[in-house]
């Protein structure tokens, strides 16, 4: 199981890119603060349609979050999905991509989040 204190360095293994930035703050004390810049890397990637780079963090996404103690599975939740569900999505194709890009252990809470008004449509 990862917790908190792991997450930091589950991202710099997985996006080495994001490990100046992590270490800016005491990322390992701060789960909510990791998770939101990962989140708005993630939210960049998909927005400049580098889908290699975003499905390297949304497959992340979905290993922390199955694999995560409560703390981490609550921080996915509210601070990743949210920016998840921002992505403008203006088009049939914009929509398979992303969705096909999504794994399993997340997508049904994307599906929620988007269905309770709370993403984009």
């Amino acid at each position: 199981m990862i917790n908190q204190y792991e997450v930091p360095a589950c991202i710099e293994d997985a996006i080495p890119a994001l490990r100046k930035t992590l270490h800016q703050f005491p990322a390992s004390f701060h789960i909510y603060e990791t998770v939101s810049c990962f989140s708005e890397y993630t939210d960049q990637q998909l927005r400049e349609q580098n889908f290699q780079a975003a499905a390297t963090c949304l497959q992340l996404a979905g290993k922390l979050y199955e694999r995560g103690n409560a703390v981490v599975k609550e921080a996915i939740t509210r601070v990743f999905l949210p920016v998840l569900c921002s992505v403008p999505l203006t088009d049939a194709i914009s929509r398979i991509r992303l969705y096909g890009l999504i794994p399993d252990a997340i997508y049904p809470l994307y599906i929620q989040h988007q269905l309770t008004g709370n993403g984009n449509r």
